[in-house]
């Protein structure tokens, strides 16, 4: 079969409209062992709540992971203007919160309210030059709840309280040209892309699939999810900007991040993949990033990494992807799957 385009982008739609910020991912793991059934494997959980699927009677000696946790925020302090104070989930710079429409949970995890994040001094006609001036930090944004009654007292009344839960609206968009616009591609379109390659070809018994919940936090992927497994293929997302060579409309193959070279064997892999089924891709390094797979390496598990990714523009901010990279990583991820030689 081959790959189905309006697949990749219905499922992609799909799990931007489920909110999971780092380790509340519950129901976006329901959605996707739900999808993964359907595909013929077997699912299980961690007692952290990350996601592993894999054929039945699998014995996998690689992997392939996609975290599943997006950013957000946590709310710390309600204060007496009926505003409230949070801290980000996630490493997400404040100017790109100012604006962003919100959900607030509860504790069984259902909406409370909506809102929108803002600057504390978020009107131009009430503080004239002073917006300008104002630091762009989290100390100065504050979450405006979509309610009438707003004291603290009246929130507390209505189950809201410090340590709620802040889930950012995806607000996606599709564009004729072939763009998608939205906040979380990083890491849902990197999913989408695995579900259609897997929904073409399969899963074969070397290969386990790891959801992580926690990658945000820089938790990753530990021993549980990789008994077994010598090589790991990881998914994410690749940042455009200044000094950067990502492939726009292709594969990024990482070749170095934050904690250092990606293994080469593993690597080469990928990059004979690319020039054998002419998918179109760049290598890059990434000196500001960290991917799953990183976890295990600190951790001193013995497996190679690599790291291959959609190109996209503004991550953890205003995103955008392109139709095309999408297509060419679950192309790599298609032809990457029957490849079952471990060695060099």
């Amino acid at each position: 079969m081959s790959l189905d385009a309006d697949y990749l982008e219905e499922q992609l739609l799909v799990l931007l409209g489920i909110p999971s910020p780092s380790l509340h991912t519950a129901d976006i793991a329901d959605h996707l062992a739900a999808e993964l059934v359907r595909l013929g494997l077997v699912t299980r959980r961690t007692v952290r709540g990350d996601l592993l699927a894999e054929a039945p009677g699998a014995m996998p000696r690689r992997a392939i992971t996609a975290h599943m946790d997006t950013l957000g925020a946590m709310v710390v302090r309600l204060k007496d203007n009926g505003r409230l104070a949070v801290r980000p989930i996630g490493s997400w710079n404040a100017r790109f919160a100012d604006g962003a429409r919100v959900k607030l949970h509860g504790e069984s995890g259902a909406v409370l309210a909506e809102g929108t994040l803002l600057p504390t001094k978020a009107s131009g006609h009430v503080y004239n030059e002073a917006v300008d001036r104002l630091p762009a930090d989290w100390a100065h944004i504050e979450l405006r709840l979509d309610l009438v009654e707003t004291s603290p007292a009246t929130l507390r009344e209505q189950g809201i309280e410090v340590g709620a839960l802040v889930s950012v609206d995806s607000q996606p968009r599709v564009t004729d040209s072939g763009f998608i616009n939205a906040r979380h591609l990083d890491n849902k379109a990197a999913i989408a892309c695995l579900l259609a390659a897997l929904r073409a070809g399969g899963l074969p018994q070397d290969v386990r699939l790891v959801f992580s919940c926690a990658e945000e936090l820089g938790v990753g992927i530990s021993q549980v999810m990789f008994d077994g497994v010598e090589e790991v293929l990881n998914l994410d997302i690749a940042a455009q900007g200044e000094g950067q060579n990502v492939c726009h409309d292709g594969v990024t193959i990482a070749m170095l991040d934050s904690l250092g070279p990606l293994h080469p064997v593993a690597t080469r892999r990928l990059i004979a993949l690319c020039r054998q089924h002419q998918i179109p891709f760049t290598r890059d390094c990434f000196p500001y990033y960290y991917c799953d797979g990183d976890a295990a390496a600190k951790a001193g598990l013995d497996v190679r990494n690599a790291l291959a990714c959609f190109g996209a523009d503004a991550s953890h901010g205003w995103e955008r992807v392109h139709r095309d990279s999408l297509l060419a990583l679950s192309r790599l991820v298609s032809a990457w799957l029957p490849t079952s030689d471990s060695g060099s």
